[in-house]
């Protein structure tokens, strides 16, 4: 049997099997080569486990096997020490490792503790063995191993050296990762989820109901089936918590939501669990259309809505239940792909859902779940919780590789200031969802009711937004409020399409009326005179407006989407050229004089220039771009490039954008259908 080296493998296969990476936004810093919680279990003797004999503390404290218990004698906290060596600790212990007695390098010798001395005998390195088993080698006698001696199945059996052989299994051994244990921080605190204690007579007994779901507007024709499950202790008369569950029901789950509603680790909570909508075959012989890609692949909002205008409702009233409607009420769960649906549908309306258990998560390219990760970075930030998993050997095909995109979710959430947890487990595709059922559950409820809040987000949202606040709308009742302008003295002036006038924000956040016929005007900009400049794309009239709201004609015939006054005068406008194509252009007005400077976009919109002033952006409302042009002496424009990229989302065929704008120290800002 052929050893490979864990860093053989990092490098190479993606870090198989190797490390348990955890990682927490209020954690601190995570160091990928250090190992959490685990129990070693003989492939010899696999009804056992490694354990520190009656949790020795002195020098010399003998190690054996026994049958497990969980308890801390049998947890090893596994720790980089020189490169490529682990020390290993009993989790009862900071000061105690794993070592060869006095540093005997026989075959025979036994295994103890001793205190760490970072000495060659009391680290190992640990190897990957083709059958997934690992064998474990200290670094002063590289040919021998950690041994079962004589494949001993009984509990006290020694634990030795002995010269390796590949097919020895005495010398093999399965390496558990243990739900609830992040790695080592940087203060040296293990902060391992131990289970309360109850009894089994505390625990009450649920029930389970079930029925067919057939009547989905947002998913026409589909069948699927719900089940219920409720807590003995739900009561009518208060709103029950809900947890919901893609991929249906497993009997599993029941036991667990039972133990932690019982503990308090989870309030009251309904259970619902809901298979993928089938759309079944109109005649024999044929197949159904099975919709679980396209719905939890799916990054839009079609599955929150699915939920909340249509199942839970359907739940409530079929079951006679009454259910919280309140998202800091609600967890949703799921594996695989129904674990990106879980986190979707949060990142979606996290005031329907604001707690996430995402096993496994597709954070893949099926259909656009590849973006996340850099959509968690460039969003402000959610008040979601969540706790998301992948396995050392999760699944790779055609859609990308989930151990390294699910890391990227890590990384992107930590980065973004999210309240969350990430465990790698040791196994496969959606490895250890059960084993870590109750510590994600526990993390996700703790100290509820108090709401979910979100974080202070990425560097680039803290320079936007103040702390602890998010957008605000300016009271104001225009369902259609256009062409935002501000002038020097800092008021925002703004047209309310529905009504056609045209507002004023002051600087205490104030609404009136500046103008109470706005023309037609749909884009608005303040010019260096003062003078404020509109545009309308229904009368092709350019006008322009003194302090009083006096107006004067400045142009005609340009049917503009979007104004911008230039600092040493004139005008850009945007709209269509009227061409047979009616593609978008961009003109230049001064003194009444129209010059076209460019066509041939989809739909040309929102214009900005750079505070230095050379340069312009151009929105093409019907694409995912912004182009960039230099500004001539003479206004004109050259060097056009399709420059600036913006995220569409999967179901979009464009980012529609319609307002651009630059901040003075030179990020420029664009208004896009996507938020």
């Amino acid at each position: 049997m052929k050893k490979t080296s864990v860093l053989s493998l990092v490098l190479k296969v993606r870090m198989i099997a190797v490390t348990l990476l955890a990682a927490s936004s209020v954690a601190g810093r995570v160091y990928a080569e250090d190992w959490g919680a685990y129990a070693l279990i003989p492939v010899s003797a696999q009804a056992l486990v490694l354990e520190a004999v009656n949790s020795g503390t002195n020098e010399g404290a003998v190690v054996s096997i026994n049958k497990p218990t969980g308890t801390a004698n049998q947890r090893w906290i596994i720790t980089a020490k020189s490169p490529g060596f682990y020390s290993l600790k009993p989790s009862y212990s900071s000061t105690l490792v794993l070592a060869a007695a006095k540093g005997g390098t026989a075959s025979g010798t036994p295994m103890v503790l001793e205190n760490d001395q970072g000495q060659p005998w009391q680290e190992w390195e640990i190897k990957m063995n083709d059958s997934g088993t690992y064998s474990l080698f200290p670094r002063h006698a590289p040919d021998k191993g950690l041994d079962n001696l004589g494949g001993n199945q009984t509990p006290g059996a020694k634990q030795d050296l002995w010269t390796y052989h590949p097919s020895d299994p005495h010398l093999q051994w399965l390496i558990k990762p243990l739900a609830g244990s992040p790695v080592t921080t940087t203060d040296s605190q293990q902060s391992i989820y131990i289970p309360p204690a109850i009894t089994p007579e505390a625990i009450l007994q649920g029930s389970i109901k079930s029925s067919a779901f057939t009547n989905s507007i947002i998913f026409p024709g589909t069948h699927r089936t719900v089940t219920v499950f409720i807590p003995a202790q739900y009561n009518a008369a208060t709103s029950a918590c809900v947890y919901v569950k893609s991929d249906g029901y497993n009997s599993k789950e029941k036991e667990l939501l039972e133990t932690l509603i019982a503990t308090h680790e989870m309030p009251v909570t309904i259970g619902v669990f809901v298979t993928p909508g089938m759309l079944p075959a109109p005649a024999k012989h044929t197949l159904g259309r099975r919709n679980r890609c396209f719905e939890y692949d799916g990054v839009g909002d079609n599955n929150v809505r699915f939920l909340t205008e249509e199942l839970l409702p359907f739940v409530a009233k079929e079951f006679g239940l009454n259910l919280s409607t309140n998202g800091n009420d609600r967890c949703i769960a799921g594996g695989s792909s129904g674990g990106i649906s879980a986190f979707n549908t949060a990142w979606e309306r996290p005031e329907a859902f604001s707690r996430v258990y995402a096993n496994s998560g597709s954070f893949v390219a099926f259909r656009g779940g590849h973006e996340f990760p850099t959509l968690v970075r460039k969003f402000e930030p959610r008040p979601i919780r969540a706790y998301l998993t992948t396995g050392t050997r999760d699944m790779e095909n055609c859609a990308g590789d989930w151990f390294l995109l699910d890391q990227e979710m890590d990384k992107a959430l930590k980065f973004s200031d999210y309240d969350y947890l990430f465990r790698v487990i040791n196994g496969g595709h959606v490895a250890g969802y059960y084993d870590c059922f109750r510590e994600a559950m526990s993390f996700l409820w703790k100290e509820w009711p108090q709401p979910v809040k979100a974080g202070a987000g990425a560097p680039r949202v803290r320079d936007i937004l103040l702390p602890g606040e998010g957008w605000q709308r300016v009271p104001q009742d225009s369902p259609d409020a256009r062409g935002p302008a501000c002038n020097a003295a800092g008021e925002v002036f703004f047209v309310d399409c529905h009504n056609n006038t045209i507002c004023r924000i002051d600087p205490e956040g104030k609404v009136s009326e500046f103008l109470a016929d706005a023309g037609l005007a749909n884009a608005l900009s303040f010019g260096s005179d003062g003078r404020l400049y509109a545009v309308s794309s229904q009368t092709g009239k350019i006008m322009s407006y003194d302090p009083s709201g006096k107006g004067k004609l400045e142009a005609s015939g340009i049917f503009g989407n979007a104004i911008l006054a230039l600092p040493s005068g004139g005008l850009y406008v945007s709209g269509t050229d009227g061409s047979p194509k009616n593609t978008g252009a961009v003109w230049h007005v001064k003194e009444g004089k129209v010059t076209l400077v460019d066509s041939g976009l989809k739909r040309a919109t929102g214009l900005a220039y750079r505070p230095d002033q050379w340069l312009l952006s151009v929105a093409d409302g019907n694409s995912k771009w912004v182009y960039s042009y230099q500004i001539n002496n003479d206004q004109t424009l050259t060097h056009k490039e399709r420059f600036f990229w913006l995220h569409v989302p999967d179901w979009e065929d464009d980012a529609g954008t319609e307002s651009l704008c630059y901040a003075k120290e030179g990020q420029m800002f664009a208004a896009t259908r996507w938020g």
